[in-house]
């Protein structure tokens, strides 16, 4: 008998021709069922009781003739509801016997941290449909990260991704504090926070500011956890220890068992024989050897770093335990961690919370349909939230791939400082941008489309969900078709990038033709092709075996296919037993797991069936329907006997087939996620390429020089609501250093202002000018600018020259909470001192009206203390972009004219002559140089509904003001009709002192008061 194996096997080191064969094959396989799809399907024959030469597909139910029930599993469960419902499927005779075929044969090579947990099939008809692929979208998506500092600022953190298998470590920071801890959930983008209990109280304010000083319970989770984008535990200490941690990790087995085995025990280490050969699968055995192989991913003396790590593998078993029952070895497959790598967040430009928010890097909102809505975090909630308008909402939708829109986000929160990766993003863009690239560059988008998140396949294929089919998901998004496809536009994709023109050189063309390993890609779409049958795969919903694969499974579905015959002759033998005058229909019915049955029509009025067997031989029912009754006797007892629980069977073996071709998948697992993990590199630089050309960016010049030199700069958000946009040059330059290496991270560079490379110019622009003149979106479109080149992503802009900067550090907006005990003065004096502390030569600082929230002379004074300090670093000072409308800091001197200082201002037009309001400024947002003298803040009120006496009053005032006038004398001096009431007051007062009551009658006197009081008031 031919084996499938033997059919299969070939070798992959041999010449081509047998992977062209196989190639070719594949798609042109994958081609005409692409092509079938379009064509209108044929419709089924109906049984009308006659015999009929039908396969084993789907049909429809038959009342003459015998049926089975059409279930996809074969439970009892599942096919007793589908019987009582009458629902069943009719045989069909036997067809032409097709090549015998051997089952699939187990490949002895299968790594040990493979495996494949089959589940049955006829077990999983009767799981939730939660159990298939949505869990584990969500499984994969979350990023566990558990942080830790001590009182002394000594920061340690650890993180783990689903996605990837993969633990990471970084170095204890020595001298940290809670920005570190901010940077690090910015740079992570967590799931999951882990904190330990006896962590400073600064940590779980930065991580939660509600609840501020209030700790979580140490076994549960804090509160609400809906407001926050990631779930907050605060575990026991016990957990972060650094030894249990060690040992946990000692524990793990990871990587493949290659090369020698060593065996390394030491005195202590108690080690059985037995056990030795089983840790030989690891590389070492022993305790100390599993340090050494550790040791050499990790630094295990970053001991904060190492309880983290602890306290993450402690998450993740009680994960497992939840999860699964106790023995259960699909547990082994879930959060399994697969390497262990270091992590280091020098290489990447230091951003927070404020700028992100500020420059509008990434904005998530409440997604506009109700029944999505929910909290803002993958863990919690698919589609909870939507991408607002935002620098990145401007590329994600271009991203095709789940794994590419992924990493195009880690693009955006994490910019690099590495230029050689920067270039590399750019050079892509720019070959992918190049016109003779321009149908391929529409086609990869489409092939990219076509490419799904393999890891969760053989997540699934690991666990046994081969089909994950149910009522809402097609055989379309199935284990084995998306296998198939993913294979087809990997390899076709490997074709297209061979046609890239000019792409010689790109670092991801060489990533494709290198690690695509086009043989064993071929071996694993010709497994799936010659073993699954789409079509009937497609009409029975469960995964079905092709002819040929197997010749027991093909004896067993002839015979299956041949009782249709049968059972109509059977059906003719009972009915001749039954007397006329009943006129009663007699059926011969196969239901899988329950066997053959005699169905009658059923009385209406005693509910049994019309006939129930002769008296010397009666039926015994089994159940009965609404419109049959259904019964056994001899006959059907000899035909259980004889052929059993055919269909059964046939599920059986599939399910043997389906896990042994899952296993033979599973070896090339490791290739497919390379592939995939290329595949979604490559979306990601497809989305910034095609957002590029959408919104005409164009590509800057990366230097090592500390200098900011932009030429018709846009805001790429502001230009999309407005209807034309005015681009404006920037240009800056920072310090120059005062010692050779004072760039750390650039290893590289030449040292800018010791050679002569590094023009001069200000490391200082301060803008004055009126309000709504552009002044707050000049300054964000220079930082986003930065920014984005530091992404390795095109700029909105005429030309760029961006030197590499460290930081962006910002004091734009605050973030005002009534859960925060800070004034807005006081959140902006935090912002400033942030930056003041962090920043460095190489750092741009954005500075908008700082000082604005408290007494003018105070805040004057604050701003131009500030901008006098960074001036004041000379050979270190960063680049700093400000504006401000304290004129009074510059009428007074108190910021000299100097080489590093400039002054500028938003055009306007002043036309005094206009009736309107909204006619005497007219705002050009155009960058001018010199400072401008005033902000025209009253006429910004009078165009915002001001009232007109208001507005003249402040116009008096501001005029008194710049003539040095005391106001507070001004505002003293009474109106002209306070001035006379009170001069006829006193009239009346000194008339009432000079008359002599004593001497006048009390009437009279009256009488003159009021005499002289009308008089008064006639008067005036």
């Amino acid at each position: 008998m031919q084996s499938l194996a033997a059919k299969l096997t070939f070798d992959l080191t041999s010449s081509g021709e047998v992977l062209v064969s196989l190639y070719s094959s594949l798609l042109d396989q994958i081609r005409t069922q692409e092509m079938a799809a379009f064509k209108q399907p044929q419709k089924r024959r109906q049984s009308s009781g006659q015999n009929s030469s039908r396969n084993t597909r789907g049909r429809a139910p038959s009342v003459a003739t015998s049926t089975r029930s059409d279930t996809t599993s074969g439970s009892r469960y599942a096919a007793s509801r589908r019987s009582s419902a009458g629902s069943s499927r009719s045989q069909a005779s036997n067809h032409a016997t097709p090549t015998p075929g051997a089952r699939l044969e187990r490949s002895a090579s299968v790594a040990s941290s493979r495996t494949f947990n089959g589940i049955s099939e006829r077990q999983a008809a009767t799981e939730p449909p939660s159990d298939g692929l949505g869990l584990d979208e969500d499984n994969l998506s979350e990023v566990i990260m558990a942080v830790n500092m001590l009182p002394r600022g000594l920061v340690g953190c650890a993180y783990y991704v689903a996605r990837d298998e993969k633990l990471y470590f970084m170095e204890d920071v020595k001298i940290g504090g809670p920005d570190v801890i901010d940077a690090l959930k910015l740079f992570i983008d967590p799931t999951v926070v882990l904190v330990s209990s006896k962590c400073v109280d600064e940590v779980f304010n930065r991580l939660d500011p509600e609840t501020r000083n209030a700790r979580a319970s140490v076994d549960g989770r804090s509160g609400d956890q809906t407001r926050l984008p990631y779930l907050l535990e605060c575990r026991p200490n016990a957990e972060f220890g650094y030894e249990a941690a060690r040992n946990k990790l000692v524990n793990l087995r990871m990587g493949q068992p290659t090369g020698p085995k060593v065996t390394f025990v030491v005195p202590g280490d108690i080690v059985a024989h037995e056990d030795i050969s089983t840790n030989l699968e690891g590389g070492f055995a022993g305790r100390q050897g599993q340090l050494l192989r550790l040791a050499g991913w990790i630094n295990m003396e970053s001991r904060i770093t190492v309880g983290c790590a602890g306290a993450v593998l402690s998450y993740l078993q009680r994960r497992r335990v939840t999860t699964y029952l106790p023995g259960d070895k699909a547990a082994a497959s879930m959060f399994r961690v697969g390497t262990v790598e270091m992590f280091s967040l020098s290489g990447s430009m230091f951003v927070n919370a404020d700028t992100l928010l500020s420059l509008q890097i990434t904005s998530t909102e409440c997604h506009p349909n109700a029944q999505n809505q929910g909290p803002a975090s993958r863990g919690w909630s698919s589609g909870g939230s939507k991408e607002g308008l935002s620098v990145y909402g401007l590329f994600h939708y271009f991203a095709r791939t789940s794994q590419g829109r992924l990493l195009l986000r880690q693009y955006f929160l994490r910019p690099s400082l590495n230029r050689a990766v920067i270039d590399e993003r750019l050079d892509t863009i720019s070959v992918l941008l190049r016109p003779d690239n321009a149908s391929l560059f529409d086609q990869l988008g489409e092939m990219l489309s076509k490419i799904k998140n393999i890891r969760l396949v053989t997540a699934n294929l690991r666990k046994g969900i081969s089909s994950g089919l149910t009522k809402s998901r097609s055989v379309s998004t199935s284990v084995w078709p998306t296998l198939r496809e993913f294979v087809f536009y990997s390899l076709l994709l490997y074709d297209h990038m061979t046609e890239l023109a000019g792409g010689e050189g790109l670092a991801i063309r060489a990533k494709i033709l290198q690690r695509f390993e086009k043989q064993q890609l071929a071996a694993v779409g010709t497994l799936i092709t010659v073993v699954v049958d789409f079509e009937a795969t497609r009409e029975q919903r469960r995964t079905v075996v092709l002819a040929g694969v197997d010749g027991e499974l093909d004896e067993i579905k002839r015979t299956y296919d041949g009782i249709e015959s049968l059972l109509h002759e059977v059906t003719n033998h009972i009915a001749g037993n039954v007397p006329a005058e009943l006129n009663a229909k007699i059926n011969v019915i196969f239901f899988p797991q329950i066997g053959f049955l005699i169905a009658c029509p059923v009385e209406a009025d005693t509910g049994a069936g019309v006939f129930e067997g002769p008296i010397n031989d009666p039926w015994e029912k089994m159940f009965v329907t609404e419109v049959s009754a259904y019964y056994k006797n001899s006959n059907m007892g000899e035909l259980d006997e004889r052929f059993g629980d055919i269909y059964g069977r046939i599920c059986d073996k599939e399910i043997e087939i389906v896990q042994e071709l899952g296993e033979r998948i599973l070896e090339y697992e490791e290739a497919l996620h390379d592939v995939s993990d290329i595949c979604g590199e490559l979306d990601s630089l497809v989305a910034l390429a095609k957002g590029a050309k959408q919104h005409n960016f164009v590509r800057p010049r990366l230097t090592d020089e500390n200098i900011i030199k932009i030429k018709g700069g846009r805001h790429p958000l502001q230009e999309l609501t407005v209807p034309s946009f005015v681009a404006n040059d920037t240009y800056l330059v920072g310090g120059a250093g005062t010692e050779p290496g004072a760039a750390p991270f650039i290893n590289h560079s030449p040292q800018p202002g010791h050679d002569g490379s590094v023009s001069e110019g200000p490391s200082m622009v301060l803008m004055t000018g009126p309000n709504y003149s552009g002044k707050s979106v000049y300054l964000k479109q220079v930082a986003i600018i930065v920014y984005m080149a530091h992404i390795g992503c095109y700029v909105p802009a005429d030309a760029a020259k961006i030197g590499l900067t460290d930081k962006i550090l910002t004091r734009i907006s605050t973030r005002e909470s009534v859960s925060r005990i800070q004034s807005a003065f006081m959140i902006d004096l935090q912002q400033i001192s942030v930056a003041l502390s962090l920043a460095t030569r190489r750092s741009l600082l954005i500075i908008d009206e700082f000082g604005k929230g408290t007494e003018s002379n105070d805040g004057a004074g604050l701003a131009a203390g500030v901008f006098e300090h960074l001036l004041q670093r000379d050979a270190e000072s960063p680049k700093v972009l400000g504006a401000t409308h304290f004129h009074e800091i510059f009428e007074a001197g108190f910021l000299q004219p100097r080489p590093s200082l400039s002054f500028a201002h938003m055009e306007v037009r002043m036309d005094t002559q206009a009736s309107q309001v909204d006619d005497q400024i007219t705002y050009l947002y155009n960058y001018r140089p010199e400072r401008s003298t005033s902000s025209f803040g009253t006429i910004c009120a009078a165009m915002n509904g001001i009232e007109p006496s208001i507005i003249e009053k402040a116009d008096q005032l501001l005029l008194l003001a710049s003539k040095g006038a005391d106001l507070v004398e001004v505002c003293a001096e009474l109106p002209g009709a306070e001035l006379a009431e009170l001069e006829d007051a006193e009239t009346i007062a000194r008339e009432f002192l000079a008359t002599e009551i004593n001497e006048c009658q009390p009437r009279k006197l009256v009488d003159d008061l009021v005499t002289l009081a009308s008089s008064t008031d006639g008067a005036s």
